[in-house]
């Protein structure tokens, strides 16, 4: 197991919840080890997409997903490797995490909507991220939580105002 291994983990993710990956397209953006970052996510993705290599070196990022007009950034740190933003958001999801991605129309108590369902399912939420295009137009909550979202759990958020999709991490 190499220290990037959890690059597939986190590819098939995207491939689970990305329709439209027959366009999309790889940077990979770290100096070194260039070919194992590019295989990993390809494997876990599951198609062949055009890749390309960065010729610079940027801190701990490790590529740039880019399908369906969405953007992944993976990265690494001294503890793991994980997506490090989606489009515009901010976030922290490392493999194998538990969670929802809560797309939504930003609207003011989205946070308190989603925890208390959250809470009702007696679910708690290790980390949690919101951004937002800006003010009352598309955002995305990514909340990382400690136990499984259930299907029960995910219609639950969906029935909140303003909701648009929510997506399982799982």
């Amino acid at each position: 197991m190499t220290e990037f291994a959890g690059l597939r983990e986190l590819a098939r993710l995207i491939a689970r919840i990305e329709p439209e990956l027959e366009t999309a397209s790889l940077s990979i953006l770290a100096h070194e080890r260039k070919e194992e970052i590019s295989n990993l996510l390809l494997e876990g993705l599951g198609v062949r997409i055009p890749v390309q290599h960065s010729s610079g070196e940027y801190a701990n990022h490790l590529a740039i997903l880019r399908a369906g007009g969405n953007k992944y950034t993976f990265a690494q740190d001294w503890r793991e490797v994980y997506i490090s933003e989606i489009n515009f958001c901010t976030c922290r999801i490392p493999a194998g995490a538990h969670g929802l991605l809560v797309h939504h129309i930003d609207y003011p108590g989205v946070i308190y909507d989603v925890s208390r369902k959250l809470a009702e399912h007696e679910i708690n939420i290790s980390k949690l991220n919101v951004s937002r295009e800006q003010k009352g137009k598309n955002a995305l909550l990514v909340s990382v939580t400690d136990e499984e979202i259930t299907p029960t759990v995910v219609a639950a958020i969906e029935a909140l105002p303003q909701i648009t999709k929510v997506q399982s991490l799982q």
